[in-house]
């Protein structure tokens, strides 16, 4: 059992919007008006198609279900400069909220969908400029629109062209450790090849695939990228690019050159832990309070940058960290990014005021 007592040095907010420069944008992201709009649906005065979505619908987005979405259109600045503009929107659909239950041409998005809107001046006023600041009222607006979250599930796009959905996230206080190169791993998985045809699975074989050691190229990439960081018993499904997978050469009759996989996996070994009901409904840490500010100037949020300092007690009273070690504090991250890699300290920040001292036992 290792015991961790944490500093919260510094807390800065990230700012609500961001400019995008048109420069790097494709064309049909600028938010340019399109002459012919008859291959969009319409919803009650809103104009909508769908640019790109997955070949598995994780999801749909249903009535009471807590959303996140990347929001891209035309704004203007402070300072009157107009600008494209991104904003990550989470909001719950459903009668009485700002996006409702239809009619705004978002209901029923998968996943890491995309969808293009035309939108009224009446529906930009009484709905849309509430939530997006700064943007520009006109007889059409057009908003870009990528669901990102659906309630725990999440999307997840990696530099080499890989995308990921995480169906089954486990939570920081049921995961005691996340993978790290060198790990022994088992995976089940369903393959399947673009046309839905599925090529292998572990329900076939009768076993899972494993064990091997991550990061030592017993398996293709694809894997080993989205592997990392994973807690046991967390399920997802990522679609690998030819590059990350078999190739040009493909695999004998099964899987053709060039072919772009989907593989739904489940994480069941890492090393000499396997999952289990048991280990699902196991919690793995706690923390406690040993010192809290009279008052709280800065309070963390997911999306804040932190810098923490912490010291460690091994179970054989040994100790390490940027305290004992007399280290710069760890940082800067945030816990809607990477977090620390250590689960029970990121279930511990939430909420932490900046200066307390909170002691975690993982």
């Amino acid at each position: 059992m290792c015991k961790y007592g944490l500093v919260l040095l510094c807390c800065v907010a990230i700012a609500a919007g961001e400019s995008i420069n048109n420069d790097d944008m494709k064309e049909d992201e600028k938010g340019i008006i399109e002459e012919d709009l008859s291959d969009y649906l319409e919803e009650k005065g809103v104009l909508y198609k769908t640019v790109w979505k997955p070949k598995d619908c994780a999801g749909p987005i249903k009535d009471g279900d807590v959303v996140t979405m990347n929001v891209e259109y035309s704004g203007q600045k402070d300072d009157g400069t107009e600008v494209e503009m991104k904003q990550a929107l989470t909001t719950k659909i459903g009668k009485g909220e700002k996006i409702m239950r239809k009619g705004d041409g978002l209901f029923g998005m998968c996943l890491g969908e995309r969808r293009r809107l035309v939108i009224s001046q009446q529906v930009l006023r009484n709905q849309y400029k509430q939530i997006l600041p700064g943007i520009l009222e006109s007889v059409k607006t057009y908003l870009q629109v990528e669901v990102t979250k659906i309630n725990k599930m999440s999307w997840h796009k990696f530099e080499s062209g890989l995308v990921m959905a995480m169906l089954e996230p486990v939570e920081s206080e049921f995961c005691s450790r996340t993978v790290v190169v060198g790990d022994t791993l088992s995976v089940d998985y369903e393959g399947t090849l673009e046309n839905g045809k599925v090529f292998d699975s572990s329900a076939n074989r009768g076993t899972p695939f494993g064990p091997f050691v991550h990061g030592k190229r017993q398996i293709i990439d694809g894997y080993t990228e989205t592997l990392e960081g994973r807690c046991l018993g967390e399920r997802w499904r990522m679609t690998v690019p030819p590059h990350l997978a078999y190739g040009d050469d493909g695999v004998g009759d099964d899987i053709p050159g060039g072919a772009t996989l989907t593989f739904d996996v489940r994480l069941v070994q890492l090393n000499n832990n396997f999952w289990s009901q048991e280990v699902k409904d196991k919690k793995v840490l706690g923390w406690e309070e040993i010192y809290k500010p009279k008052v709280c100037e800065e309070f963390v949020g997911l999306d804040d940058e932190l810098y923490i300092h912490y010291d460690a007690t091994r179970e054989d009273k040994s100790k390490f960290g940027s305290l004992v070690d007399k280290n710069p504090p760890y940082g800067p991250f945030s816990l809607s990014g990477m977090g620390t890699f250590v689960p029970a300290l990121d279930h511990a920040l939430p909420g932490m005021c900046l200066g307390e001292r909170r002691m975690v036992v993982v």
